[in-house]
């Protein structure tokens, strides 16, 4: 089996191939790795399922870090399938340094949510509808607002960038509603 593994550095914010110091598997399912990355030399520890490619020779799919903090956050199955795809591809984008790609992707997370919820097509009139509906309070209806206008910054041509801090809290308050 390949000892190679593709795998998300924190540390350099970039998706790097390292090599495989130790793993623990039957080489034929889910496996754990230890790994140190080749730029920065810090160790990583995730988790890979193995495949077959098209010459039978085994490989390891792109590994999901655990730690130092995991790459993708817990999204529970409380959050619409479609939504939840929207938040692990903010998560991947702030793994990367695309901060306002991140704000973009929640905002579109929590326009499905408005959307299957309230009704509406725009995230402001959906969320005075919710607000109005006693669904959210108003403190969620500040962070809702706060959320739209960063994801504005995000899609719209603007001096302003995303920070790291905002497009984290971003993703963070967005599993939170």
């Amino acid at each position: 089996m390949a000892n190679d593994i593709v795998i998300d550095c924190p540390h350099c914010a970039v998706r790097v191939t390292a090599k495989a110091t130790a793993w623990v598997g039957n080489g034929e399912e889910q496996a754990f790795f230890l790994v140190e990355c080749p730029s920065c030399h810090n160790a990583l520890f995730g988790s890979s399922v193995a495949y077959r490619d098209e010459f039978n020779n085994w490989g390891w799919d792109t590994a999901e870090r655990l730690w130092p903090t995991p790459s993708l956050a817990d999204v529970g199955p409380a959050i619409p399938e479609a939504a939840r795809r929207d938040i692990k591809d903010a998560q991947k984008c702030i793994s990367h340094g695309i901060y306002s790609a991140s704000a973009v992707l929640c905002g579109r997370a929590l326009e499905r949510l408005i959307k299957e919820k309230a009704g509406a097509n725009m995230i402001g009139k959906g969320l005075a509808e919710l607000k109005n509906k006693g669904v959210i309070d108003e403190r969620l209806f500040s962070w809702a607002e706060a959320l739209r206008k960063e994801r504005n910054i995000g899609a719209h041509a603007s001096d302003e960038d995303t920070t790291k801090e905002n497009a984290q809290d971003i993703i963070d308050f967005t599993i939170a509603i």
